[in-house]
């Protein structure tokens, strides 16, 4: 597996958004009530990305279809449409003051 580092742990505050393509993959980057979470920046009921969605409680709404996604487990935290799966989600990892990601094999 291979880090791949995001962001410096200080500039992670309530409100930062930021989207990484890595390894063929978007990926959202939010700060939500101080904590950082890391989702894949793809709504699970037609692909449409999360990245403009609001946050709701701890949920990301996706801003085409209103389908709410947790944003620590990525579990459908209301599901208005029946064809909707859940989306990825990726533990955070500090390294040298940056936050980052583990991908690959």
């Amino acid at each position: 597996m291979k880090f791949y580092p995001l962001e410096k742990r200080s500039l992670l505050k309530t409100g930062y958004r930021k989207v990484f393509d890595i390894e063929g993959r978007s990926l959202l980057l939010i700060v939500h009530r101080d904590q950082p979470f890391l989702v894949e920046n793809r709504c699970g009921h037609f692909g449409y990305p999360l990245d403009e969605g609001i946050i709701e409680d701890d949920a990301i709404v996706c801003p085409q279809h209103g389908i709410s996604f947790d944003l620590l487990t990525g579990s459908i935290a209301n599901r208005p449409y029946e064809n909707a799966d859940p989306i990825m989600t990726f533990p955070l990892v500090e390294q040298d003051s940056m936050i980052g990601v583990m991908l690959g094999k």
